[in-house]
């Protein structure tokens, strides 16, 4: 009985408090810069017109989508080319050692680019598979950081957009 009594004397204390006038709006006097999180990208690219956008994840700068499964995106990482890439052909069940300067060469950022391809079974993350799938990747150092551009899907489709894949990652600007 006792709680019944303070709980009906605390309700209209609380909205009588809730209810100041005094309250005044808040002058904001300092900033920050922004971060990855107020902007969806740190860089600019041109999409090919028969791609979708859809929105970044933690890991993923720019996301897009295109035919039925087939993906794309930018990273924003560390680590180093060869490294990377071995792990990536890993993900085909390739387990060679990655030779980069034997890798196919692209201009991007105003960097020698490498391009990966593999064909086969895809065990992504997560538990994805994918069975008679292909890899277009690309591995660039710049400003310090590793980007990559990976498109996975079905080995028809990924290789019916390479030309797409190229233009796409010649695109790629530093905001």
């Amino acid at each position: 009985m006792n709680l019944r009594k303070l709980a009906l004397g605390l309700v209209p204390m609380i909205a009588l408090t809730s209810c100041d006038e005094s309250t005044k709006p808040l002058e904001v006097t300092e900033s920050r810069k922004l971060t990855s999180y107020d902007d969806e990208s740190n860089l600019a690219v041109v999409m090919p017109k028969d791609w979708r956008r859809v929105p970044s994840t933690k890991f993923r700068e720019f996301n897009c989508k295109f035919n039925n499964d087939g993906e794309v995106y930018i990273s924003i990482g560390t680590g180093d080319i060869k490294s990377n890439a071995e792990r990536w052909y890993k993900q085909f069940g390739d387990e060679r050692p990655v030779v980069v300067s034997e890798l196919e060469k692209l201009d991007v950022l105003g960097a020698n680019a490498v391009i990966l391809e593999s064909q086969g079974t895809f065990a992504g993350m997560r538990g994805i598979n994918i069975e008679d799938a292909a890899l277009l990747g690309l591995l660039v150092e710049s400003r310090g950081n590793l980007i990559t551009v990976k498109m996975i899907g079905k080995k028809e489709e990924v290789l019916a957009q390479r030309e797409n894949f190229t233009t796409f990652c010649e695109s790629i600007q530093w905001k």
